[in-house]
C-alpha cells in the first residue's frame, strides 16, 4: 500500500468511526489524525482535491446512499443517522452530489434495476448519474499523483527552508447582524437603532463574496431575544455575529461593535464610534463597518462594490431620519403601520427628490398594499409602484432590488408572464440580492412548475432558515407534489415558532384547509384575527365564509359572504370577486363561480393569477368557460412556449 493510500485509508476509518456524531467535524478530525489543520488540508487537497469537510460530507453522504437504499426509512432519518443536523441541508447536498433528491432513491434503484437487470450491489445503483464527476476525481488523482512526484525534487529543495505558516480557513463567509440594542435611553429611538442595523445588513449584502448575509427581516425576530449567540447562529447556520449598541444623545453618536466567530464565541474585530449625528458622518461609519468586516472574514470586494458601499443616499439629515422612521414602520407589515409610513416617505422625498431609497420604499408600500391586504385600489397602487420604481431607477440604474419590484408588479398586476419569463431566466446572472421571491417561488408555483419551485425553496431555507414564509411556500409546493402529509408535518413543526407573523398565520390557515385540515385551520385563522384584529382581507373573510359552511352554520357564511359582496362593491383589493368565486366552488355552485371568476378578471384581481393551479378550480378545466379565461389570462402561452 502506497503511502498516499494508507493515509487516505487512515482518514477514512476516522470518520467511518464517528460519522453519525453530528458533533464530529474538521477539528475533530485534524485531532485523531494528529496533524496540524494546514497540513492536514494541504495533503488532502493534493491527494483528492477535497477540502477536509467535504471529504466528511461526501462519506456521510454515501453512507445516507446505503441506509435510503436498504432500509425504509425518511430522507430526514437517514440526514440524522450520518450525522447531518439539517434534513434541509442534507437534501441539498445529496442532490448536488447525487443528482437527485434523497426522497427519490428508491425511484432511482428500480429504475436501475429495470435498465441493467444484471446489478446486485445496492450501493452501486444510482451512481450513474455522478459517474461523471467520479471520474473526474480519479482523473484529477492520476493528475495529482504526476504532479507530486514531478515536483518532488523541488519540494524537497524547498523543505530544507523552514516551512512557512498556511493559515487555511474553512469556515463559510456567513454572516448574521444582531438588531443593535438602543442605549440612548427613549424608546422612540428604536427606530434609529433598527434603521442603522437595516443599512449595515444592506452595504454587506452589496458584497458578493459572502457566501450569505442574514436579511433584516430575518434579524428582526431576535431583538429581544434570549438565546445565546451560539444557539442564534447554530439556528441560522452562519460562522459570525455582528452585535452591538446604538445611542444618540442630542447631536452626539455613540456606537459599540463587535465581529464574533459564533462556535468559539471569539471576538474577531470591535469598533467603538464616537461622532456627530450628521449624514455624512453616519454613512461613512456604515461603510467603515462593512468594510472592515469583510476584510476580517477575509471577503473581497470588488471596486465597483466598494463604490456601493461608500455611496452617500443623502445629504438631508432631516430627509434621513423621516426615511428611517418610515422603513421602521413598514417593516411592522401591518395596514396601520402603512398608513403611517407613506407621510413619512413624502416629507422625506420633499426634503430630497434624489433620495432613491425613500422612492423604492414608498413603491413597496403602495405595490404590497394592493396585493393581499385590501389597503388600497389594485391599479392605483400598481401605478403609484410603478412611477416611483421607475422614478428610482431614474435616480439610479445600479439599484438592483428595483428590478425585482418592477416585476413583482408585471406578474401580479399585468399579467405579464412573457416579461415575467425572460425576468426569471436572466436570474442566474443577476447578483443575489436581486433574485425575486415573488418571482422564484410564487412565479413557478402559479404556472405549474413545481420541483422547480422546490428546489428554489429548499436553496432559500438552507440559505435562510429563520425565515416564515418560506416554509409556508414549501409546505404549499409539497401539498402540489403530492406530498400531502410532509407538508402537514412541515407546518405543525414550524406552527410554534411564528404566530407573531401575520403572512404565516394568513398562509397557513388557508393551507390546512385546502390539506383538509379544517380544525387546524380554524386555529390559525383565530390566531391571525385575534393577533393582528385590525388586518381583515378578503381571504380571511373568505375562510371564515368556508368554515362557517362546512359547520353547517348558514347563518354565519352568509353574513361572512356579504362581507366579500360588500368589499367587492366598494372596489376594495385583496381581490373580493376571487374569494367569492372559491367559495361557491366548495358548495360545486358552478355557475355562480363562474359568474365571479368573470367578475374577478374584470376586474384584473391580481388572485387571477392562481387560475391555473388553484384547487378549487381543478375539477372545471373542462369546462370551456373556463378554458376562455385561461387563454385569456396568457396561460396557454406560458403552456406552450415554457412547458413542453
Amino acid at each position: 500500500m502506497t503511502n498516499q493510500n494508507a493515509f487516505l485509508e487512515k482518514l477514512r476509518k476516522i470518520v467511518y468511526e464517528h460519522y453519525t456524531d453530528e458533533q464530529f467535524g474538521v477539528s475533530d478530525l485534524v485531532e485523531g489524525f494528529g496533524m496540524s489543520r494546514s497540513q492536514l488540508h494541504r495533503k488532502l487537497k493534493r491527494a483528492t482535491g477535497q477540502s477536509i469537510s467535504q471529504f466528511i460530507r461526501e462519506i456521510r453522504l454515501e453512507e445516507a446512499l446505503k441506509l435510503l437504499q436498504e432500509e425504509d426509512i425518511t430522507a430526514s432519518e437517514a440526514s440524522y443517522q450520518v450525522g447531518f443536523n439539517s434534513p434541509t441541508y442534507f437534501n441539498t447536498r445529496f442532490n448536488e452530489y447525487f443528482g437527485y433528491p434523497p426522497g427519490e432513491t428508491q425511484h432511482e434503484l428500480e429504475l436501475a434495476k429495470s435498465t441493467s437487470p444484471n446489478v446486485r450491489n445496492p450501493v452501486d445503483i444510482g451512481s450513474d448519474k455522478n459517474s461523471f464527476s467520479r471520474n473526474r476525481r480519479v482523473l484529477i488523482w492520476l493528475v495529482a499523483i504526476t504532479l507530486i512526484v514531478s515536483a518532488l525534487f523541488i519540494y524537497n529543495y524547498f523543505s530544507l527552508f523552514k516551512e512557512a505558516v498556511v493559515t487555511v480557513t474553512e469556515k463559510e463567509k456567513t454572516i448574521a447582524v444582531l438588531p443593535l440594542k438602543n442605549w440612548s435611553g427613549n424608546s422612540e429611538l428604536e427606530y434609529i437603532s433598527d434603521g442603522m442595523t437595516d443599512a449595515i445588513i444592506s452595504k454587506l449584502s452589496e458584497i458578493q463574496d459572502f457566501d450569505r448575509v442574514m436579511p433584516f427581516a430575518s434579524m428582526i425576530r431576535y431583538k429581544d431575544t434570549h438565546m445565546d449567540l451560539k444557539e442564534i447562529a447554530k439556528e441560522l447556520n452562519v460562522a459570525y455575529v455582528l452585535e452591538g449598541n446604538f445611542k444618540l444623545s442630542g447631536t452626539k453618536v455613540q456606537s459599540n461593535l463587535k465581529l464574533i466567530e459564533a462556535s468559539k464565541l471569539e471576538h474577531v474585530w470591535n469598533l467603538e464610534y464616537t461622532g456627530e449625528w450628521k449624514s455624512n458622518e453616519i454613512f461613512e461609519m456604515q461603510a467603515t463597518v462593512a468594510e472592515n468586516v469583510a476584510k476580517n472574514m477575509k471577503a473581497t470586494i470588488s471596486e465597483n462594490e466598494l463604490a456601493d458601499i461608500q455611496k452617500i443616499p443623502t445629504n438631508n439629515k432631516k430627509a434621513y431620519n423621516l426615511f428611517l422612521q418610515a422603513e421602521f414602520q413598514k417593516n411592522k407589515q401591518t395596514e396601520d403601520a402603512f398608513k403611517n409610513a407613506i407621510p413619512l416617505y413624502k416629507q422625506a422625498i420633499a426634503l430630497d427628490s434624489t433620495f432613491a431609497r425613500a422612492h423604492s420604499g414608498l413603491a413597496d408600500i403602495w405595490s404590497m398594499g394592493g396585493l393581499v391586504w385590501g389597503i388600497y385600489d389594485e391599479q392605483e397602487a400598481w401605478g403609484n409602484a410603478k412611477r416611483l420604481l421607475l422614478k428610482t431607477l431614474d435616480i439610479d440604474s445600479t439599484t438592483i432590488h428595483i428590478y425585482s419590484q418592477l416585476y413583482r408588479g408585471y406578474f401580479y398586476y399585468d399579467w405579464d408572464f412573457d416579461l415575467v419569463e425572460k425576468f426569471y431566466q436572466n436570474r442566474f446572472h443577476r447578483p443575489e440580492s436581486d433574485r425575486s421571491m415573488a418571482i422564484d417561488l410564487d412565479y413557478l408555483t402559479k404556472i405549474g412548475r413545481h420541483n422547480e419551485a422546490f428546489l428554489e425553496v429548499e436553496r432559500r431555507i438552507l440559505n435562510d432558515p429563520s425565515y416564515a414564509v418560506y416554509y409556508s411556500f414549501k409546505a404549499e409546493i409539497l401539498m402540489f407534489l403530492g406530498r400531502g402529509n410532509e407538508a402537514i408535518d412541515l407546518l405543525e413543526s414550524t406552527d410554534p415558532l411564528y404566530s407573531d407573523n401575520w403572512w404565516y398565520l394568513r398562509e397557513t390557515a388557508k393551507l390546512y384547509y385546502y390539506l383538509g385540515e379544517y380544525g387546524k385551520s380554524k386555529r390559525q385563522l383565530k390566531k391571525s384575527m385575534t393577533n393582528f384584529p385590525n388586518d381583515y382581507p378578503p381571504i380571511l373573510m373568505w375562510l371564515n365564509a368556508a368554515h362557517a359552511q362546512l359547520d353547517g352554520n348558514s347563518t354565519e357564511a352568509t353574513k361572512y359572504l356579504a362581507e366579500l359582496h360588500g368589499e367587492y362593491n366598494e372596489s376594495s383589493s385583496g381581490s373580493p370577486a376571487w374569494f367569492i368565486a372559491l367559495y361557491y366552488c366548495a358548495l360545486k355552485d358552478y355557475e355562480n363561480a363562474f359568474k365571479w371568476l368573470q367578475k374577478s378578471y374584470e376586474r384584473h384581481e391580481v388572485e387571477m393569477t392562481w387560475l391555473k393551479e388553484e384547487p378549487l378550480l381543478q375539477s372545471l378545466k373542462g369546462d370551456p368557460r373556463y378554458i376562455d379565461l385561461y387563454n385569456k389570462m396568457g396561460f396557454q402561452y406560458v403552456d406552450q412556449k415554457f412547458l413542453k
